[in-house]
């Protein structure tokens, strides 16, 4: 910021005969900052979503890989995906929403890196809500808005900031094995770090690719010095996410068949019942009273029936 500052002061004294020149200048830093801010929003949205969905599902950090979480909204919001091909790729990705439901289309004969770019570019108009029914990915439209805000997504999804910390930090993972274990190009995961460390050192976009040049030769310890600095910031940032109790209890009923209140005494709030009763088709949620104590349980009525898992309760209530 400082040095964006000195620019100016020093721009201003010069180019007071040449006022074309600063509007020029003055536009394209106006133009980085604004892109620095819409980067940290919708990856920060972004995150919101992807990092609840991987404390949900337990997914492990060393083995992400973008297609659990593609797959799970792909599954959740029946969405419809299919292949294309232009003889000139004029159209890397497709968007279609209307009455028939959610299609995303891709160029299948672009490499496998680049489809999976594509495919999680589709899902980010969807995910990040944008207004309209059709949105085609093409090589003349990458500084619309809503485009940018999708290659955000994309970028995030495919390589997520708590993910690339375990790998290079941690793990001390290469850059290569990162590129490959992540389904990523060597460019994509080149910008996102650059992209990702801009964020916590803004100025300093020379030293971040220093530091990128000479992991990508092999030589870690620029970038960790990067990393070790952050590396607190990142872990609670995902760590502000906890399992939901919805699937606390769905993942508890799974391998019992039946909770209880004791276990999670958020049941007694009956406001919770409503999310049971329509996040899980199989669960039922009922409470019973005896001698001034009560018990809220849960069961999967594919396991236990209305009388067995009643039965079950009053014999909790009974040891209370």
């Amino acid at each position: 910021m400082y040095r964006i500052k000195w620019v100016f002061v020093h721009f201003i004294l010069y180019t007071q005969t040449k006022p074309d020149w600063f509007s020029l200048v003055k536009s394209y830093f106006e133009e980085v900052l604004t892109l620095d801010e819409l980067y940290t929003k919708i990856s920060k949205s972004t995150k919101h979503v992807l990092y609840q969905y991987m404390k949900d599902h337990d997914i492990s950090l060393l083995n992400y890989n973008f297609n659990y979480f593609f797959q799970h909204c792909i599954q959740e919001y029946q969405i419809q995906v299919i292949s294309h091909h232009f003889s000139n790729h004029k159209i890397e990705g497709l968007t279609v929403i209307d009455e028939l439901g959610i299609s995303f289309s891709y160029e299948k004969d672009n490499p496998i890196v680049k489809q999976n770019f594509t495919l999680c570019h589709e899902l980010g108009h969807f995910i990040l809500k944008h207004e309209g029914t059709y949105f085609a990915e093409s090589i003349d439209n990458q500084e619309n808005l809503l485009e940018r805000e999708a290659n955000i997504f994309s970028a995030v999804v495919l390589m997520p900031d708590i993910v690339l910390l375990s790998k290079i930090y941690y793990s001390c993972d290469t850059f290569q094995h990162i590129q490959n274990s992540l389904d990523v190009s060597k460019q994509a995961l080149f910008f996102r770090l650059l992209d990702l460390l801009r964020e916590y050192y803004p100025g300093k976009e020379s030293t971040i690719k220093q530091a990128i040049d000479a992991y990508i030769d092999g030589q870690n310890p620029p970038l960790l010095l990067l990393f070790h600095s952050i590396r607190e910031r990142i872990i609670k940032e995902f760590n502000d996410y906890q399992t939901s109790l919805i699937k606390k209890i769905e993942q508890s009923v799974s391998k019992r068949g039946f909770v209880t209140s004791q276990e999670f005494p958020e049941l007694l709030n009956q406001e919770n019942w409503k999310t049971i009763k329509t996040y899980c088709d199989n669960l039922r949620v009922w409470l019973i009273y005896d001698r001034g104590k009560s018990i809220a349980y849960v069961w999967d009525k594919n396991k236990l029936t209305d009388k067995e898992a009643k039965q079950k309760a009053e014999l909790k209530l009974l040891l209370m």
